[in-house]
């Protein structure tokens, strides 16, 4: 009859609306396994950085109520901040001579622990601010991949690696 289908090893035939419906419902299943997650850390209340280069210890970040079963196909790291201050007379801004050839890196290991793998990159010369002033924050997205890492739920650990400023 028209508008019926044959399919092999089934005995009864199906209307092309039912062959509509199993589609539509394999897409909404395939839609809801690729669903994204923000986990934040706990706020912290300053992160300061001096010009020897030091490294801050930030938060660690909590995934919880991903199931057993998922896929971690990429994961990213974001740092958001409020506020930026320079207290100095003269313009400050990140130095990124702390290690030679390099920038300073947010990174990110499981809290077993793990190795440290880089998550944000800061440029040389960012947050730039004049003498004497204070400006809104924003946030930084890393573009690094760290799923290698963040692959599940567990805790996982945050630092700031030898932030420095070009003053104190």
């Amino acid at each position: 009859m028209p508008g019926e289908f044959y399919i092999e090893g089934k005995k009864e035939e199906i209307d092309i609306t039912d062959i509509k419906n199993i589609i539509s419902d394999m897409r909404t299943s395939i839609a809801s396994l690729a669903s994204m997650a923000d986990f934040w850390s706990d706020p912290q209340e300053e992160v300061q950085i001096d010009s020897t280069g030091i490294t801050v210890v930030l938060p660690g970040v909590t995934v919880d109520g991903i199931p057993t079963n998922a896929s971690i196909l990429r994961a990213m790291a974001m740092f958001k901040f409020r506020i930026i201050e320079n207290t100095n007379a003269v313009a400050n801004k990140l130095n990124g001579g702390t290690v030679p050839a390099t920038d300073q890196v947010i990174q990110v290991r499981d809290d077993t622990p793990g190795s440290w793998i880089d998550a944000i990159s800061f440029a040389d010369d960012q947050f730039s601010l004049e003498g004497q002033t204070r400006e809104g924050g924003d946030v930084c997205i890393g573009s690094i991949d760290i799923s290698g890492v963040v692959d599940g739920n567990g805790g996982y650990d945050f630092q700031w690696l030898l932030g420095r400023a070009d003053l104190d």
